[in-house]
């Protein structure tokens, strides 16, 4: 009897090991749907009754709070979204348990409510460590560690615009100058982890990645800035040998005042959502009305600047569209993700005739 146990034990074929890449796969495209939809009992499936399973799914509510918010403040509709991960090696902690880096790239589509209504996409890319369990139900996100560019207060400030802000078509024709074509260029080349980007979806790799140390979106507008022809000086600059860009060149509240400063950009415009949309002047246009190509902007919050991103083009209907880091966007439009308490910062940058 007991070696006829024995051998019944031995006999058994291992238990496969999962796939994680294509269950994250699956679980992610679900939650942005569902995040995207506003369907809130969807989501919830997706996540462990865990604390930080619970805690994950926490920060998924408010992100789809705050897209359904801020779309209708907008006058948006968004149509779908289209999800892909790159992933790392798994690091099985259990034959139920595995945590894997993924980098999500989403591509959403949207219209206007009015206007053209023509639709169009624009790329976002998030890097995140998650922890997945196999649970009685299947398996669902125990854990989700990453920057959330769209975690942000459903109380916006231009929800009382009557209309989505259109860019004239006279100015969004306008030619740039060889410098921001550059900057352009590479910014669209560099741009990362969000669909559209170029460099296979991947940084430069001269330069760090900040992302995990405090945010990489100054160290990829200098690098932008410096493709468009800009010198590096003392203040100013990467260094080679150390691997580290000054602090002007790393920290956005440093680089909003040394472009100020040098003379490289000047700042044009400031305020919140709803002063920068309010229509003003003879011409009866507002702030958002005066953005070009190759501007930047400057994202101000908690009595600092966080964040800058560049103007990068213009949707069918005349919203600006950005590209930057931290997170990942491309063609996205400006003030997605931003609006209850940050004040907003427009700079027209002063681009050299040649290098």
């Amino acid at each position: 009897m007991f070696f006829g146990i024995a051998f019944w034990v031995n006999s058994q074929a291992p238990r496969p090991t999962p796939n994680a890449h294509e269950i994250l796969q699956q679980l992610v495209q679900k939650e942005d749907t569902a995040t995207l939809l506003h369907h809130k009992k969807e989501l919830e499936t997706l996540f462990s009754t865990s604390r930080s399973g619970q805690a994950a799914l926490e920060k998924a509510e408010r992100r789809m709070d705050y897209i359904q918010a801020w779309a209708n403040a907008r006058g948006f509709i968004f149509h779908n979204v289209n999800v892909t991960v790159r992933t790392g090696p798994p690091q099985w902690l259990a034959p139920d348990r595995v945590r894997i880096y993924g980098a999500v790239s989403a591509r959403y589509t949207y219209a206007h409510r009015t206007g053209n209504q023509k639709p169009t996409w624009f790329g976002l890319g998030v890097y995140h460590w998650y922890t997945l369990a196999d649970t009685k139900t299947g398996w669902r996100i125990a854990h989700d560690e990453f920057i959330d560019p769209l975690n942000q207060e459903t109380r916006l400030t231009g929800s009382a615009q009557p209309s989505p802000i259109r860019v004239p078509e006279s100015r969004r024709r306008e030619a740039m100058s060889p410098g921001a074509r550059r900057a352009l260029d590479y910014a669209a080349h560099y741009c990362g982890a969000a669909p559209g980007c170029g460099n296979q979806m991947r940084y430069n790799p001269t330069f760090e990645d900040y992302n995990w140390n405090g945010g990489d979106c100054s160290n990829f507008i200098s690098q932008v800035l410096r493709a468009g022809g800009f010198s590096e000086t003392s203040a100013w600059y990467w260094d080679r040998y150390s691997k580290e860009g000054s602090p002007d060149w790393v920290n956005a509240t440093r680089l909003a005042r040394f472009l100020q400063d040098s003379g490289r950009a000047k700042l044009i415009a400031h305020g919140t959502f709803a002063a920068l949309a309010t229509p003003s002047g003879p011409q009866h246009l507002s702030a958002i009305h005066q953005l070009q190509l190759g501007d930047l902007i400057g994202y101000y919050e908690r009595h600092r600047t966080v964040h800058f991103a560049i103007v990068a083009g213009f949707d069918p209907d005349g919203y600006p569209l950005v590209i930057s880091h931290s997170a990942d966007r491309f063609r996205e439009p400006w003030d997605l993700g931003w609006d209850h308490s940050t004040i907003f910062y427009f700079y027209r940058v002063h681009y050299p005739v040649s290098n």
